[in-house]
């Protein structure tokens, strides 16, 4: 069977993160999975998802970080 064939029969149709084992060859699920979940940045939304921040603490970082760039840009036009 080839790597394509393999590919096409661990697609789970209606769930995009679901894979199944064709062939009981683990290792082409997991090396699937994995990518799967690095292109849909799903280790990126757990960790943020760990603690809540309400919306005004989110947009005062914001408020910051964006004065800090402008300063940063001032200082380094006047240069």
């Amino acid at each position: 069977m080839s790597k394509k064939q393999k590919h096409h029969q661990s697609i789970i149709p209606g769930n995009g993160m679901g894979i199944v084992v064709v062939n009981k060859d683990l290792g082409s699920a997991l090396k699937t999975w994995k990518r799967k979940t690095k292109n849909n940045n799903l280790s990126e939304r757990l960790i943020e998802n760990r603690e809540f921040l309400k919306p005004s603490v989110v947009h005062r970082a914001k408020m910051i970080s964006a004065t800090f760039l402008q300063m940063v840009k001032t200082r380094r036009e006047k240069i």
